[in-house]
């Protein structure tokens, strides 16, 4: 039997976030690229193009002689500068079965090599995943800073194993940015942990601050995990905004939500004041019924402005009867999780009277055609520029009380200016010429 079943289950997870790209590959051909190297142990089995209806990727399957496999696929030799950050990117899938419970067949490895393939470093795992999917393309994002200025650098995918199952890569990618990029733990997964079916009972309704995104009421289908990045809430830090769900119960169940809001930016959906459990349940709906639930969700005041990403969760049971809810990171047997953006922006009234009662933080010329100056009595950590439709356009780590930034490139208009400091958020209004 083939242990192998990539169909519609190869979902696309993109990253969001900006940057130049030193090194790609999206394995589209009929064979490995030629500048990539394959290193094979196994006669039978070794690394090479998969491909259905769904896509292709670099695949490596398990030999049914059941002979042991160390096969490697190892990337070109690219450099890596002094830029500010460096960023690995791919997607893998793999056999959660077969590669660790109930068997641990087999293991996955991306390496980093600086001297050109001579000696490697362990980055990733499959342990890093968590629990996942069967072979479901799960996104990973690794951070290479560690490694800059270095003129000769290789990933290598390992596989590891015997009677294992297939290991899947595709979408890879080296990037330098000017910015942090963020990891957020997902996709989720939603499995019958008794029978290992589909335990996907979706979430039909998501209105909140802007949003209003209805998706479909199908019980079991394989959407554990949606990604809905293109539609954004419009929040206001101080500010309350009411949250309204649906979902379907899979019959006379009660379900229970879950909300959670990055708003340090940080990539972490868990921090104190992100997470907020809805009070309200809803039992025996189909989802496209009246029945939802409703909750309040208080933005801080100490909310970082700019992007950032809400996750809303959906399980079988309440808090009491299952505490993973208020996990971000941890599925059910029966849910699904939805993701969203979320931008955090001032009011004007907010600005002006931040300018008005503070003056240990300068900000001028105001109005400027390029330079703006800060000076700051405590130092500033970071400093963000959003435009009035609450756009993040600049963003910078800075860890200095006097500093400047060139908005020259920005559009002529008014800008709101958010600088965090070691006592907390500055911001005032900007004209930009």
């Amino acid at each position: 039997m083939r242990k192998k079943l990539l169909q519609t289950v190869l979902i696309a997870l993109p990253f969001f976030g900006f940057g130049q790209v030193i090194i790609s590959e999206d394995f589209n051909g009929t064979a490995i690229p030629s500048t990539w190297t394959v290193q094979q142990l196994n006669a039978n089995e070794t690394w090479g193009i998969y491909t259905n209806t769904s896509g292709s990727v670099a695949s490596v399957d398990y030999d049914e002689s059941l002979g042991q496999q160390n096969e490697w696929l190892i990337s070109p030799s690219f450099a890596l500068g002094n830029a500010n950050y460096y960023y690995l990117k791919f997607k893998a899938g793999l056999s959660y079965y077969w590669a660790v419970d109930p068997n641990d067949n087999y293991d996955v490895f991306a390496k980093i090599s600086t001297d050109n393939g001579a000696t490697w470093t362990q980055i990733w795992s499959e342990t890093n995943l968590g629990t996942f999917s069967n072979y479901v393309m799960n996104s990973v994002m690794i951070d290479l800073n560690s490694y800059k200025n270095n003129p000769n650098v290789k990933i290598a995918f390992q596989y590891v194993g015997s009677d294992g199952a297939a290991f899947y890569i595709d979408d890879f990618s080296v990037e330098a940015s000017t910015t942090v990029q963020l990891n957020y733990c997902g996709p989720l997964a939603f499995v019958d942990s008794f029978f290992g079916a589909d335990g996907d009972e979706p979430i039909t309704l998501v209105n909140f601050a802007g949003i209003n995104n209805t998706s479909d009421s199908d019980l079991n289908v394989g959407n554990s995990h949606e990604f809905f990045l293109s539609q954004s809430a419009n929040v206001t830090p101080g500010q309350s905004y009411d949250i309204t769900l649906k979902g379907n119960t899979g019959g006379n169940y009660e379900n229970s939500f879950a909300v959670f809001i990055d708003w340090n930016q940080n990539g972490i959906l868990n921090d104190p004041g992100e997470v907020y459990p809805v009070t309200q349940t809803i039992t025996a709906s189909t989802g496209e019924d009246a029945i939802q639930a409703v909750h309040s969700i208080a933005v801080p005041a100490t909310a970082l402005t700019g992007s950032t990403r809400m996750r809303v969760k959906k399980i079988y049971g309440t808090l009491d009867d299952n505490p993973d809810l208020i996990d971000p990171c941890a599925g059910s047997d029966y849910g699904q999780a939805e993701d969203y953006n979320v931008t955090v922006a001032l009011s004007p009234l907010a600005v002006n009277e931040t300018d008005k009662k503070d003056a240990s933080f300068k900000v001028y010329p105001n109005p400027t055609s390029d330079i703006l100056n800060f000076d700051s009595k405590t130092k500033v950590k970071s400093v963000y520029v959003v435009d009035l439709s609450g756009r993040n356009v600049i963003s910078s780590e800075v860890n200095q009380n006097k500093f400047n930034i060139d908005l020259s490139k920005l559009p002529a208009g008014t800008y709101i200016v958010t600088a965090q400091t070691e006592s907390g958020l500055q911001s005032t209004k900007v004209i930009k010429k």
